[in-house]
């Protein structure tokens, strides 16, 4: 477990590099990651004290409370990423929460199963890969009310943002959820998530939203998603439908990736191409 919690320290430390020196005031960046630690911590230390449907393998080192210290700085940098992604490709400020909650989605979706798999944590209610629906949407739903309070509530989105979180969880749990809460299947599972996601890669590839986003925004994801490959490959590699799902996650970052260098070249030549990363 020490080799791979150094492994997330090094890719938090990359990705906090690489973001700090890219932003015109990295003051402003490096108090936004402050805000985004202290309130995932927040927000996932009490649901897991408020709900109980989940709890941390003890080898991880410095817990917080219920929390190891390595997850309360990786989350915010899945945020803080999923935001930039959506700056670049919505200028609508009220679509940003969506479309970044979007991209968290995604992730968590690749994560956690790979990672429940790896024995990382472990979930107390059924659902895909032995991780319930409801613990993938929780940390979409974190990442929409933070992209949507911090630039206006400021330090308030300590307590805002997991407030809103447990009002969308609890609403969501018994509004639906709790209802068709059960084991999925798990080729079910896989063949769902190609069938929506193989479109949208061949979407984002054939239209103009791949020239929006340049290279570097998607180079700070490799490391992430190299760790959980790496992951899958030591732990999932005998479960072939873990295999099929996570590997579905790929056309979609593989298509915005694809023409990313094209889009850091034009960027070059046009004085109206939008800044990609202003803060």
């Amino acid at each position: 477990m020490s080799a791979l919690q150094a492994a997330c320290a090094a890719i938090v430390a990359l990705y906090v590099a690489v973001r700090m020196a890219r932003a015109p005031d990295p003051t402003r960046v490096a108090a936004r990651l402050a805000l985004l630690v202290a309130a995932s911590w927040i927000g996932e230390d009490s649901v897991i004290r408020a709900y109980g449907f989940y709890h941390y393998d003890r080898s991880w080192a410095l817990f917080v409370d219920r929390v190891p210290l390595a997850i309360i700085v990786i989350w915010p940098v899945v945020i803080d990423s999923a935001w930039q992604l959506a700056r670049c490709l919505v200028a609508n400020v009220r679509l940003q929460p969506l479309v970044a909650a979007a991209f968290v989605l995604a992730d968590a979706s690749l994560i956690e199963p790979i990672a429940v798999r790896a024995g990382l944590w472990r979930w107390t209610e059924p659902g895909l890969f032995a991780v319930p629906p409801i613990g993938i949407l929780g940390w979409a739903l974190f990442a929409a009310a933070c992209v949507a309070l911090i630039e206006h509530a400021g330090v308030a989105t300590l307590l805002l943002a997991p407030l809103a979180t447990h009002a969308l969880l609890l609403a969501c749990w018994w509004g639906g959820l709790r209802w068709v809460n059960g084991d999925v299947a798990p080729w079910l599972a896989a063949a769902t998530a190609w069938a929506v996601l193989a479109p949208i890669g061949a979407y984002i590839f054939w239209s103009g939203l791949r020239r929006r986003v340049p290279t570097i925004e998607l180079l700070v994801r490799v490391p992430g998603a190299l760790f959980f490959f790496v992951l899958l490959a030591s732990y999932g590699r005998d479960q072939t439908a873990l295999v099929t799902w996570s590997f579905a996650f790929a056309p979609p970052y593989l298509a915005l990736l694809s023409i990313g260098a094209q889009s850091d070249v034009k960027a070059v030549g046009h004085v109206n191409v939008r800044p990609s990363n202003p803060l």
